[in-house]
Order: C-alpha cells, then structure tokens, then sequence
C-alpha cells in the first residue's frame, strides 16, 4: 500500500549509497512553522513550476513580497500542509506533510520511500521536497505537526506554541495523546504519526527512489518539477 506525503528532505542524490537500486536513508521529523525554501522561485529544481505555497500568520494568502527569515513570521508554512489519511480511487494518501532537500537541486522533486525498520516496516509512502534544512544527506524529515521546531520556530508567533515548540525541540511530542496541546487544525497531522506510521518515525530506515509526482500533491504544494 503507497501513501503519500508532501515532504522537504536535504539530500543529494548523486553521493547516497544505493541498496537493490534504491538509496538508503532515514527519516526524522519537524514542524517549525517556517516558510518552505521551495517558497521562493530562485530555489526551484530545473524546469519545476511553483513555488510553494505559503501563508500568513492566519493561514490566508502569504504576501507576495516574503523574507527568509523564520523570526520575522511573515509568511508561514501552511496548516493544510499536514498528514491525515484518505480514500483514493488510485491509492489512499496522508495528505500531507513536507520534508527537506538542498532546495537548488531538488525543490518540488517527489520521492517513493518504503520503511524498513520501525512500526512502519514494510509501509510505503510517496513524497514531495518542499524544504531545506540542517539534516544529514539521507534523511527525510517528515514536515508533521508536533513534529519539533527544530533550530527555528515561528509556531509560537503563529499559534502562541510554547518557546521550545510541542514536545522535545528535537522530534516533538513523544505519544498520541500529546497531540491535544496542537491548535485543532492541526491535530489531525499529529496523529497521523502515531496511528498510521504507527510510532515516533524518528530515526527509522528507508530506502527510496525518486518519482512523478501525483496531483494529490502538487494540488497542496502548488510545485509541480520538471516529469522525470
């Protein structure tokens, strides 16, 4: 069964080891309520069409004139960016959650990755980099409410979360039931994690390959990259 999630992961493919073909990675999670680097056109891959779609601190429209900087909250991540499970008459999907990648090379590329330890082994998701961030070059960091804020947080000038985001800074909430702390809009992507993927994620393996990506994503994203 293939889920899919929209995700930003910083990884450079060209240097990653290849397992029966696939790469090998891992996956760690996040939600800092940041604008996604894949927001600004200048980072988008080799003939993708976007950018990302972003909002403001009341998750309508972000401005079209944004700056980078996290602190300044003036553009944020979008709550609808999130992963819940749905019914589809070709495969169901979280829709959806993003992760990070160097944004040059990769920004809206989609990825199919299949865990092989953890809750989720043998589970199948396909992914959308919509980020770029301070992780190591095999992994994806799941864009999940709860997730951890990471180095930067903007969901306490956006939800009034507290100084250290939901949870750990690092991996956020650590059960289900802390979902209950997030704003309501966002508490269907909490739990995706733990009834769905079944646990913390958190340094759970993978491998992956990359992909086209579905409508089911780039409809949330707003990027669709160059068909592969």
């Amino acid at each position: 069964m293939i889920h899919a999630l929209i995700l930003s992961v910083v990884v450079s493919l060209s240097t990653l080891p290849f397992v029966g073909g696939q790469t090998a990675g891992t996956t760690t999670t996040t939600w800092d309520c940041c604008e996604p680097a894949c927001g600004y056109t200048s980072n988008l891959s080799p003939g993708a069409k976007g950018p990302v779609k972003s909002c403001n601190q009341s998750n309508g429209p972000a401005a079209a004139v944004r700056k980078m900087r996290a602190s300044r909250a003036l553009a944020t991540s979008r709550s609808r960016a999130r992963p819940t499970s749905r019914s589809s008459s070709i495969v169901p999907f979280p829709t959806a959650s993003q992760a990070r990648k160097h944004c040059h090379g990769n920004c809206c590329m989609c990825y199919e990755f299949t865990w092989t330890s953890g809750a989720a082994a043998g589970k199948s998701m396909i992914v959308q980099a919509i980020n770029a961030g301070g992780i190591t070059d095999v992994d994806f960091d799941i864009y999940t409410p709860g997730g951890g804020v990471g180095d930067y947080n903007a969901c306490t000038a956006q939800y009034g979360a507290p100084s250290g985001g939901w949870g750990r800074q690092y991996g956020g909430v650590t059960s289900d039931s802390q979902c209950s702390e997030l704003p309501s809009n966002l508490q269907a992507g909490c739990h995706w994690r733990w009834e769905w993927a079944g646990g913390d994620v958190n340094e759970w393996d993978v491998t992956f390959k990359q992909v086209n990506c579905p409508s089911q994503l780039t409809s949330i994203s707003g990027c669709t990259p160059a068909s592969i």
